[in-house]
């Protein structure tokens, strides 16, 4: 190749270059981010039509995995995860179906995704969405029941006999943007991730996956942010947020951080705390099953084994 041609290949390669966008490298960030949260995502088909907007209960599932996986919670969780797309069958007014991945299925009747409760009909629902009021009270309704799980497996009807444990004093309680001032939201979610508590949020609309502003590092782990775009209502997990100044400054500065239940993101996308945000619903505690109530004989036992464990 001559020295003209060179020149030439040499100056498009440099307009090619600038022509496209180049992204800043990741900046470390202030904040905190909780790992080791389940991501699971939305169950898109069970080989019955999938679950068009399951975001509320896959959300709902992935804290009670949290809490089981990593808090210690035993049978909080039906512990089953199907692979495949086994046959089920039109079973009206249940959800005791121990489907997809630690009860996300199941969490759908608690939160009457699809008003499935309200007006029981084929299983699945295969539609519908959550109703931000239902969230928290499904959350605490699927915490403090108990089941013995019947696994329609190959539609045989045999069931498994899996004890979904009652755990029937959980606790909770919801911000929302009707009532909750966003200085007193983010001090109350902050001070949930900060005491290891991931935190279910919904906004009124979603990022583009497809495109993204910056990233960040946080706790080791890439962060990234994405442009809101025009889209329905979306539950995510929140685990974690970037705050440069402590407490709340309304300046654009703060982020939650959220896995979102969608393939087509990295596992923590952060976006702005502005008035996209709806409603925060929080776990703050799962205490000692029903099954381990005190009882009359051996309730002295009882404690000291727990004080041990603990």
């Amino acid at each position: 190749m001559n020295a003209k041609w060179s020149s030439v290949v040499l100056c498009m390669a440099l307009l090619a270059a600038l022509a496209t966008p180049q992204l800043a490298p990741a900046q470390s960030a202030s904040g905190n981010l909780i790992l080791n949260v389940p991501d699971w995502n939305q169950p898109t088909n069970y080989g019955v039509g999938g679950y068009p907007g399951w975001c509320s209960p896959t959300s709902g599932a992935n804290l009670m995995g949290y809490w089981e996986d990593v808090m210690g919670c035993s049978g909080l969780t039906d512990q089953q995860a199907f692979t495949s797309s086994p046959g089920y069958p039109n079973t009206s007014g249940t959800w005791q179906q121990g489907l997809y991945h630690d009860g996300m299925v199941e969490m759908g009747w608690h939160m009457d995704t699809g008003s499935w409760q309200s007006t029981p009909g084929p299983f699945p629902p295969n539609s519908g969405s959550t109703t931000t009021a239902n969230i928290l009270p499904g959350l605490l309704s699927y915490a403090t029941g108990g089941w013995t799980d019947n696994d329609y497996a190959g539609g045989g009807g045999a069931g498994t006999g899996i004890v979904k444990t009652a755990y029937a004093s959980a606790t909770g309680y919801t911000d929302a943007v009707a009532g909750t001032p966003l200085g007193t939201m983010w001090l109350n979610y902050v001070g949930e991730i900060d005491a290891a508590h991931p935190v279910e949020c919904t906004f009124d609309k979603w990022v583009n996956s497809g495109i993204v502003s910056q990233s960040w590092t946080l706790n080791g782990q890439t962060v990234d942010e994405h442009p809101w775009q025009d889209s329905d209502p979306h539950s995510v997990v929140g685990v974690g947020y970037i705050d440069p100044n402590p407490g709340y400054d309304g300046d654009g500065s703060e982020y939650f951080v959220c896995q979102d239940n969608w393939q087509t993101t990295g596992q923590y996308v952060a976006v702005p705390v502005d008035t996209v945000w709806l409603q925060n619903d929080y776990i703050t505690d799962v205490p000692e099953p029903a099954t381990m109530a005190l009882l009359a004989a051996g309730a002295f036992g009882l404690i000291r084994r727990r004080r041990r464990r603990n």
